[in-house]
């Protein structure tokens, strides 16, 4: 069997476009995230809210990362598991250091974002913007949802909420 120029300029042609479709994903995604441990949120949020572990939700800003003084509230001294993952975990209570989580979401240095605003007065659930996070059995590398600022926006319009330039961009 003979493969012909045209067909073998096809395959090249395709995987070329493939690959430069994978390298523009990738670039305008971003890197992936790998986390110093690998979790379950599915395991977590079976028996706790959100809230319990990402504290600052409620009452800041800022959504907080769970120190190790959260993860202490279950996790002594005992491993629940048999997992590695949880051996590590203990290996950071015991040297009292935080774990080093990386950060999966971040919004321009000019947008202006409220957790507290939004989860409290706006009574919006995490999945509204994080997707089926809690769902996960493994941390993703990257962020579920890709929230762009049309996505915002319809929010605001369907919540009829203020859309001002001024309410996100500070």
């Amino acid at each position: 069997m003979t493969i012909t120029k045209k067909v073998l300029f096809g395959v090249i042609l395709i995987l070329a476009i493939l690959f430069v479709g994978f390298r523009w994903h990738s670039f305008f995604a971003g890197p992936m995230v790998e986390q110093p441990i690998s979790y379950s949120h599915k395991i977590h949020t079976e028996m706790l809210k959100c809230e319990e572990c990402h504290r600052g939700v409620i009452n800041s800003a800022a959504a907080t990362f769970p120190d190790i003084q959260v993860c202490m509230g279950c996790h002594k001294d005992q491993p629940l598991s048999s997992s590695p993952e949880e051996k590590k975990l203990l290996g950071y209570i015991k040297s009292g250091q935080n774990v080093p989580w990386r950060r999966l979401y971040k919004n321009p240095v000019h947008v202006y974002f409220s957790h507290s605003r939004h989860v409290t007065a706006g009574k919006l659930a995490c999945e509204t913007c994080h997707g089926e996070m809690g769902k996960t059995v493994k941390p993703p590398g990257r962020a579920l949802v890709n929230i762009k600022m049309g996505d915002c926006i319809s929010c605001h319009e369907a919540n009829k909420v203020d859309k001002s330039c001024i309410v996100c961009h500070r």
